[in-house]
């Protein structure tokens, strides 16, 4: 391993805003463990620089998807315990991977978390708190590298589809922080002229492709629907090099929107529906994997960006053991399977646990895969938050 970094960046050895060339060193990875939060962001950079770092000499590198929800409850999956909630597609990577029961996300609420999970780095270190609003001043700086970056120096095509929320402004768009594609909203699906009791504080809603505006107002319906559109379009187009693709949706956060493929589907009700049309975009998406052949070779994460938002009732998810929800950064997720030269195999089994309530999945793969784990003090971080 690296030396212990004590710059911003947690990913790689080099200090933020140094994203080299061709002729720059091979990433390796270090972290600073009494300075950097021990939470999902921090552990998805970390997982992913070790991965680099261990098939750097290899000829085919890994790809790397990240699916992220938002306000996703700890229950809303039948690995989880979900009684009224079918997630067949969830459910298998769990049976066929690894689930981690205690998962951190840097803060809980929208743009600090997903700060965390992009830079691996604490948001409050970075600018980032709460969650931003319309034509917000503030937003991801460029001397924050993130996973996205990291990859391109490695040669990797790099796409976000949905919701992005580090900031609006052009300066803040993904395409200048490392992706090449994007398509989605800029921040929550809420912040329209829609809103119950702040409507009139919020433009209509826009719908970004690059750094365009494509349209105003869109169906909300039918965002899953585009958004694994897309994924499976950009895993077809890239299927021939390395990819790092992150699908971030912005459901369930309310309001709730489901396309009339799954309107009645579930004894959940609205948010039942939610949850079932996200876990067939999963599918979608590791059948796009398995078609292009790119299923042993690819680490696909499922995750939350923060637990329910209980006050809405059955709008939102279950915080099953964690029953104060979204307060407690409470979140989710799941990992395909990957085939990875390396140092060190990754143990596989049914789950990891800690003291904290955190989930994660990771499906299994035929091969091991390859990451070199550091030791990782357990967090005694407090969970109050929004």
């Amino acid at each position: 391993m690296a030396k212990l970094l004590t710059k911003t960046s947690v990913v790689t050895g080099i200090t933020s805003n140094q994203l080299g060339g061709p002729g720059i060193k091979p990433y390796t990875c270090g972290m600073n463990f009494h300075r950097t939060v021990v939470s999902g962001g921090a552990f998805l950079s970390l997982f992913l620089a070790c991965v680099i770092t261990s098939s750097a000499a290899e000829s085919r590198r890994p790809n790397f998807i990240i699916i992220f929800t938002d306000d996703q409850g700890y229950q809303d999956v039948g690995c989880f315990g979900s009684p009224n909630i079918k997630t067949p597609n969830l459910d298998r990577m769990a049976r066929e991977g690894m689930r981690f029961t205690d998962f951190y996300v840097g803060q809980p609420v929208c743009t600090a978390s997903r700060a965390a999970l992009l830079t691996g780095c604490y948001p409050n270190r970075v600018g980032l708190l709460g969650a931003l609003g319309p034509k917000s001043k503030v937003g991801i700086s460029d001397k924050e590298l993130t996973i996205a970056q990291v990859l391109k120096t490695r040669g990797y095509a790099t796409a976000i589809f949905g919701k992005w929320h580090l900031g609006d402004s052009p300066q803040f768009l993904p395409t200048r922080h490392g992706f090449d594609e994007y398509f989605g909203l800029p921040y929550s699906n809420d912040m329209w002229p829609n809103h119950p009791t702040n409507g009139k504080n919020y433009p209509p809603l826009p719908l970004f492709e690059g750094e365009k505006i494509i349209g105003l107002m869109p169906d909300q319906t039918q965002l899953t629907t585009w958004y694994t559109e897309h994924a499976v379009r950009f895993i077809e187009q890239n299927k021939g090099h390395p990819c790092f693709l992150y699908v971030a949706h912005n459901l369930p956060h309310v309001p709730l929107h489901v396309s009339d493929k799954f309107k009645g589907k579930s004894a959940r009700g609205l948010y039942g529906y939610v949850i079932m049309e996200i876990d067939w975009s999963v599918g979608q998406i590791l059948e796009a994997l398995k078609k292009n052949g790119l299923d042993e070779n690819t680490l696909v994460v499922f995750t939350s960006d923060n637990g329910p938002w209980l006050l809405y009732g059955n709008h939102a998810g279950s915080g099953c053991r964690c029953a104060k929800g979204r307060p407690r950064r409470l979140t989710a997720a799941c990992a395909n399977r990957a085939s990875c030269a390396g140092r060190e195999k990754f143990r596989r089994g049914p789950f990891a646990t800690n003291s904290r309530r955190r989930w994660i999945c990771c499906r299994r793969s035929r091969s091991s895969l390859a990451v070199k784990r550091p030791a990782i003090a357990s967090s005694t971080e407090g969970t109050s938050g929004r």
